[in-house]
Order: structure tokens, then sequence, then C-alpha cells
């Protein structure tokens, strides 16, 4: 199908509203049963979370027998609203108020919740405003050439456009790799697939990956006030906490005001034109960047893998210790973790595992506990086991990805001063919370509550849990978010102090150094101005590759992140190695058979039979890396195009 790469905003606002009205009438009609004290909102987000990854998925699984196509998407669809007419079958004008007590129970009885609804809709607003904002950097376009305004997307989106094309291209389903072809693809693509679905709906490439950014990080945010809320009991502190956590950033800062210090040029001009990321200094070995330009915005595997690790600390929280706790759902939403983001299964994993054995412990809950747990996990490998099953065979689980190194990235500097260096006062505050707890009124259940999530952060001091050691920061980054309601709390207390010294110096130090570097490192990305990813002569012709060749078709392209084909939904023998080493897969044989293909080795034209290439692309990247030695191609085979900076072959049998 062709693919209309951009469009108006509000109209794929409004088609993406229609499109979820199903999902999320499925989603809440779930949630209004839930028994327990929930709030509105929860009900509304967890439904929400719920129903959008759960009607993903099945549209996943309608496609592996008939592919995916806009009749499968609006007949699961169909499907959902039967499903939503019985969940919210007719009931007579009597029962009108005990329905909006279920929906929920303490709002018409209690002041106090209705209060916390009214926190979350105003976190869950200031949320849609700030990441609808930044999620217009995801994709910019510049004089028709597509480009990026957030330098840790750089390398991602292609990717991404990759999975996503492809998907719609008519290939197979799960998705072989766009970057390397012959393989699966051993990657969560879940919410890819949902950005797939969404263009089939007539929302645009653009928009298709800016409106879920936007939802689902929202939902996080006011997730985490919820969950906040529910631990601390101080509705400021939980407001607080995602504020904190979307501009958090360590010391960084510092180094800016040493450029300003020893800077002739004005400070303004110094703001208005930042020369550096202050959250990402490998000089200064500053490696934890700001968590929306780390996390949030450019790994769309966390568009889902973040609500539902939230939904579930929410769960884990109000049900653990029931006798009539829900157990299926959380078993349900843990399920569907492992084609959403592997890194927060396994972290979700560890976490439930602390927890049950926390539980097992005490004699008075250990009934309770291990009907809880056996269910959860029961339902719960039910859900992932056939995921797992392609995760696993897609060699995601191969050798050196889970390996000993302490420290993390800190190498030889000392620990301390690393992680000071790099999240500033969140460790130091965090601990404050652990001494102080009676004077900032934490509850003891509250402290033990987090100790698992703050184990993940101990656990990968220790090991790594992915090829790249910048990637563990996957699983540890749920330690500060779980983290981030308590160092409110600190702030809120220091804030309230009568003390001149806490309340008017050391609360506004605090803070400021807490949210400085992340501020900072947002504002440089507003002023980029982008980073190109494809120019408008690639955009076109990955159109014409896309309407004129096979779904199945191979190309050989030079290794690199952002070759067009990514945009063209085709597989490449090799695109950027580094994502091939970060899933856990091995690179080399191909990258060798792609310079000795270009460089016309001896066994070229057997390399070219063993990968079933089908195109040669030769353009810049191809030409500044092979140079002269791709004059053999030239005559040998015929031009399938041809374009001022570009020559594609294509490869004739009959002439290899």
């Amino acid at each position: 199908m062709d693919i209309v790469l951009t469009g108006q905003g509000w109209t794929a606002v409004l088609r993406l509203l229609v499109v979820l009205l199903f999902p999320l009438a499925v989603g809440l009609g779930v949630t209004l049963r839930l028994r327990g004290p929930y709030f509105a909102g929860e009900r509304i987000l967890l439904g929400a979370t719920l129903g959008v990854v759960l009607t993903t998925m099945m549209t996943l699984i309608a496609s592996l027998v008939v592919g995916l196509n806009t009749l499968v998407v609006w007949t699961v669809y169909a499907i959902l609203a039967g499903l939503a007419l019985l969940t919210f079958r007719w009931r007579r004008r009597s029962q009108a108020f005990s329905f909006l007590k279920r929906l929920s129970p303490a709002v018409s009885s209690s002041r106090r919740v209705g209060k916390t609804d009214l926190y979350g809709i105003g976190v869950l607003i200031a949320s849609i405003l700030f990441f609808s904002i930044f999620s217009q950097l995801l994709i910019m376009w510049q004089d028709k050439a597509l480009a990026t305004g957030i330098v840790d997307n750089w390398g991602d989106l292609p990717f991404h456009l990759g999975i996503v094309t492809s998907l719609l291209g008519g290939g197979e389903i799960p998705p072989a790799n766009p970057t390397f072809a012959g393989h699966p693809l051993a990657y969560p693509f879940l919410s890819d697939y949902f950005s797939a679905m969404l263009i089939l709906t007539g929302i645009p490439l653009e928009q298709s990956l800016e409106l879920p950014t936007v939802l689902m990080n929202s939902i996080s945010m006011t997730l985490l006030f919820y969950m906040g809320y529910r631990i601390v009991r101080n509705r400021p502190a939980a407001a607080l906490a995602p504020l904190l956590f979307v501009l958090a950033g360590g010391l960084g800062f510092l180094w800016f005001l040493s450029d300003v210090y020893y800077s002739n040029t004005p400070v303004w001009e110094i703001l208005t034109h930042l020369p550096k990321r202050y959250t990402s200094l490998g000089e200064q070995n500053i490696r934890w960047i700001n968590p929306t330009l780390a996390h949030l915005l450019p790994q769309r595997s966390f568009l889902f893998g973040f609500p539902i690790a939230l939904s579930l600390a929410i769960f884990w929280w109000t049900e653990s210790k029931r006798k009539d706790g829900n157990t299926w759902l959380p078993g349900v939403l843990a399920g569907l973790l492992p084609l959403s983001h592997a890194h927060t299964f396994l972290a979700m994993m560890a976490v439930s595992a602390m927890m049950a054995i926390i539980s097992l412990m005490r004699k008075s809950e250990r009934a309770a506990a291990v009907r809880y747990w056996t269910i959860f996990y029961g339902v719960t490998l039910l859900v992932a086991a056939p995921q797992l099953v392609y995760l696993l065979g897609s060699k995601l689980s191969a050798a050196g990805i889970v390996r000993f190194e302490p420290g993390w990235m800190a190498g030889d500097e000392n620990l301390l001063w690393f992680w000071l260096k790099n999240t500033s006062m969140f460790l130091p505050l965090l601990f404050v919370a652990f001494i102080l707890p009676r004077r900032l009124g934490l509850r003891r259940r509250a402290l033990l509550f987090f100790v698992p999530f703050g184990m993940l952060l101990l656990i990968c001091n220790f090991f790594l849990f992915s090829p790249l050691a910048y990637d563990t920061n996957k699983i540890f980054v749920f330690a500060f978010v779980l983290g981030m309601p308590f160092v409110a709390t600190v702030l809120v207390a220091m804030f309230r102090s009568k003390s001149w010294w806490i309340n008017g110096v050391l609360f506004r130090i605090l803070f400021v150094s807490l949210i400085f570097s992340g501020t900072l490192n947002l504002i440089h990305e507003l002023q980029s101005g982008g980073w190109q990813e494809f120019s408008g002569e690639e955009v076109d012709l990955a159109g014409h590759v896309r309407k004129n060749t096979e779904s199945d078709a191979v190309f050989l392209t030079a290794p690199v992140h952002n070759n067009l084909l990514m945009l063209a939904g085709r597989q490449v023998v090799l695109g950027y190695p580094g994502h091939i080493f970060s899933h856990g897969m091995d690179h080399g044989p191909a990258e060798q058979a792609v310079n000795e293909i270009y460089s016309g080795g001896e066994n070229a034209i057997k390399q070219l039979q063993q990968y079933r290439v089908s195109y040669i692309v030769v353009g810049p990247h191809e030409k500044s890396r092979f140079g002269a030695s791709l004059e053999w191609l030239q005559g040998r085979f015929p031009e399938f195009a041809r374009t001022p900076n570009y020559v594609i072959y294509t490869i004739d049998d009959d002439r290899l």
C-alpha cells in the first residue's frame, strides 16, 4: 500500500480518538469491575493501557493468519465494539447511580478522592502539553527532507520506520528483520505494530509515531502520580514526581556554569545556543541522559513498557495482600510485556519475585501471598510463553547479553562520585527519605514496597543485561521512576519548613540541582535545528522502491542506520551493525559479505547468490565507503532506478 508520510495534526488527532473508542471502552469495561479502592482516574488510565495493548496484540494474532490489512484492523475493532456493548449493557434509570459508584466507589463518598482525581487531571493535561511539544521533534520536515530534532532518536528512528513500513508492505507477520535480511525480528515491536495499525486507519506515518508518544507517555506520567500518591500519601509530592522524572539530570549543569564563567559570550547568547548536552558529557563520564530524551521519546518500546510497569505497581500495592485481590489482570498485563518491551519484562519479573519472597516470609500473609503469586505467574506464563518462544528463537538471548561487570559504566572512577555526577541529589534525597520516614509521614510498607525496585539499581551495578552496556539503564530506570515520589516528599517537606535556611535556601538548591541539567538538555534539543535522516531525493526514491518492488525483495546497501530502504519497508543484507549487536546477533559474516560484494571481490557473485540479493544500491553512503571499486557494477547489471545521487541495480540471474 502507498503510505501517506505526513498530514494535518488535528485531523490525525480526531482519527486517533475515533480509533481508540473501542479499545478504551473494553479496557474501561474491565477496570470498572475491579474490586478494591481505585480512583476514577486510575480506572480510566488502567483501562486505557489494557485496551490499547490488548487490542494491538489481538490484531497481531489475527494478522498471523491472514496478514495485516485494513480489513483485519476493523474486524478486530468490530469484535471489540461487540464486547463493549456487552460490557456496557443497558441499565435501568434506577441503576445509573450504582454505575457511577462502581466507576469509583469513593468518588461520591469521599471529597479527598475527588481532589486526588483533580490533581490527576492536572498532571494529565500538563503531560499532554509537554509531550505534544517535544513529540513534534521526532519527525521534522526540512525542504522535503526527513529529519529528527532529538539526537538520541537519530540512530533509532530509521530502524522503527523500517519496522512500520515493512509491516505495511504485505510481508510476513511477524516481520522479518529489516536491517538483517534472512533473520526474524529479535525486537519487541508491538508499539511499532500499533503505529502500523493507525496508518491503516488513515493516519499519516508522521502522526502514527507522534500521537502514540503523546498518548502513552501522558498515561505513564499520570499513573506515576497515582502510584506516588498511594505510596507517600502526599498529593503535591505525587504531582511533583512526574516533573522531576521528565526533567531529571545529573550535575552536568556545573560544567555549564563553568562554560559560562570562562566564556566571553553573554549568558543569554549561550542559553539560546547551548553548545553541549549537559546530561551526556562523555569526557566527564556523565552517561545518565535525561529520561525524556533517552527513554520516553526515542525508545518506542517504552511507550507500552512504562504504563504496563506502573499499572503492575499499582495492582501490586493495592491487591497483593487482599484475599479477594484481582490476580488475573496483572498477570495478563505482565504477560503482554515480552513483545511490548523485553527489558521491562525482565525488570518486572525480578521485582515481582522479590515481592513474592518478602510476602512469603510473613506468616500472617503467607496464604494470601501463595494464592496471589501462583495465579499471577500462571497467567503471566500462559500469555507470555508464545512471545518468549519467538524472541528466544530469534537469538535475543545470545551469549554476552547477561554478564558480570561492576559499576555499570563507571569504569575506574569512584562509584559514589560517578552516580552523584549522573543523578545529582536523587540518591542522597532518597537516602534521607529512608532514614527520616516518620518525620516525612512515610509508612514502613511504602519503604518496603520500594526495596525490590531499588534493588534493580544495585543488581545493575554488578551485572549488565544487554550486549551494549548503556542499554542496561532500561532496567534500572524503574528504580528512579518509583523513587521519585520519595524524593519529591523530601522536597515538599523542605518547602513547607518554617526554617528560612531549609525553605529559602536548601530546598531551592536541591530542587534546581535535580532539574537544571535535564532542562538544559531539553532546551538544547529545541535549539538543534534537527539531524537529517533522509534527503528529499531519498524520500522520493524510497516511495518509488516501495511501489515497484516485491515486499520480500532484499537490497544491498552500505551498513548504515539511515539507508533509504528503512523508509521503503524493504530488507537489507545488513543495516547498522550496532543495532544487530545490541540485539545479541552476530553480524560479522554479513558485514564481510557486504564489503566483498561492493569491492568486487572474487566471491562477490557467490555472496550475491547466498544472500539472495535482488537489488544493489549505489549512493552517497556506498560511494564514500567503497569509492572506485564500485565501477565493476556499471554495465554488468541493468538499472532499476537512477537519480542525481543514486543508482539502483537489478540483480539479473542471467548475468550472475
